[in-house]
């Protein structure tokens, strides 16, 4: 889903929201000024818009209804297991499950199906590459739960769900060898799975409608996109954050609850809703960004009086100004940068082909990814009033030089 608010969130915590700056331009280098509004590649669900429109009355399924045009909504009767991978290590390390105090679990071997007990500990499995074998030991005693052909796979009795690097997680946690690499993969219900993305990838403290539209969504992404080899799904942006039991609480899971297997689907298939923090007040065309849908048009995401819904939520994307790093991405190599044209836009405002002016010669960017790696700022002034670190564009709705006044 490529970079979602949860990310966002992340990184201003993890900078305190000041700017960090880039490699520092020449002295007397030309400023070339850059401005725009959004946060993200702009298609399908905007978070902050969301918001906005929940904050305007709006219910979930009209909002999901906006921002997926052609869409209608659909409970299915099932709850299929989905595969998150939640560690990937070389074969010669290994991946620590915890069964807590007052707990119980079993280990199984998927090649007999045989199962043995497990009390509380913390349980250690590596893969023995001479033998092919799966050596699991009771990290809390010392002791040897055994060597199994495996895979192996811990399934909890009762008490508390298991835990991994200091997480927990419903379902199982399953320990598999794929290629060079130990795998350690979640097994759980989608319903369960959304109950540790919505609140990793929208605030909980956001209006339940808005919630119940980003559970969905998750929820419709999720079926959409099923179908990996070893595991279906990353637990980060290359699919949805996922923070298992960790993360929950009890205003995403009553909005998860809420909306129970309802998924977003175009002519009864489950859509791949994508999502992103903020349009800026127009959502992108798929057809720019990933490849074309029907259901992944640029829609204009205001109200009645032309302002963006995203204001309502007060979103410090809806206006942004800086300055371009004159050192440019080292992939342009055309010197200082002195002047930045945009050549086409995109239906919704977003520069598609520039053409970026050098003290060396200049260079014709295409495309919105392209457009805001090789153009980095040397960091940004919100909406709101805050910074925002040195970097890549934060979307490629902008505009350069003169027509930022």
């Amino acid at each position: 889903m490529v970079r979602f608010l949860g990310v966002l969130m992340f990184v201003l915590a993890a900078c305190g929201g000041a700017a960090f700056p880039l490699a520092p331009p020449a002295e007397g280098a030309t400023s070339v000024k850059v401005c725009g509004s959004g946060f993200g590649h702009g298609v399908g669900l905007s978070q902050y818009g969301a918001y906005g429109r929940a904050k305007a009355g709006q219910g979930y399924a009209l909002i999901l209804r906006s921002y997926y045009p052609g869409t209608s909504l659909k409970q299915y009767t099932d709850d299929p297991v989905v595969r998150v991978l939640l560690a990937q290590r070389a074969l010669s390390t290994s991946h620590d499950v915890v069964v807590s105090p007052g707990s119980t679990a079993r280990l199984r071997n998927l090649a007999t199906d045989g199962t043995v007990s497990l009390n509380p500990g913390t349980y250690r499995i590596q893969y023995v590459s001479d033998s092919k074998a799966y050596r699991v030991t009771n990290v809390s005693t010392g002791r040897a739960v055994g060597s199994y052909t495996g895979p192996v796979i811990f399934e909890p009795i009762s008490g508390s769900p298991l835990v991994h690097g200091g997480k927990r997680y419903r379902g199982t946690l399953a320990a598999q060898v794929s290629g060079s690499n130990l795998l350690l993969v979640n097994k759980v219900r989608l319903d369960d799975y959304v109950r540790g993305v919505v609140p990793k990838e929208m605030p909980a403290s956001w209006a339940a409608e808005a919630l119940k539209s980003q559970a969905v969504a998750a929820r419709s992404y999720a079926r959409a996109t099923l179908g990996g080899t070893a595991f279906d799904f990353y637990p980060d942006t290359r699919d949805q954050v996922y923070g298992g039991v960790s993360a929950e609480t009890a205003a995403t899971n009553s909005a998860v609850s809420a909306t129970a297997r309802i998924h977003a689907v175009y002519a009864g298939n489950p859509i791949t809703a994508f999502f992103h923090s903020s349009g800026g007040g127009y959502t992108e065309d798929s057809a720019h960004v990933f490849s074309a849908s029907p259901y992944l048009k640029a829609v204009r995401d205001v109200d009645g009086a032309g302002r963006p819904f995203e204001a309502r939520a007060n979103s410090p994307w809806t206006r942004w100004t800086g300055t371009i790093n004159p050192n440019g991405s080292p992939e342009l190599a055309i010197g200082e940068i002195t002047n930045v044209r945009v050549l086409e836009r995109t239906l919704s405002g977003r520069a598609k082909k520039v053409e970026v002016v050098g003290s060396r010669g200049s260079k014709v960017v295409t495309g919105q990814y392209e457009v805001r790696q090789r153009l980095n700022t040397m960091g940004l002034r919100r909406a709101d009033g805050s910074s925002y670190p040195a970097g890549d564009l934060p979307s490629a709705r902008a505009s350069f030089g003169a027509a930022c006044g």
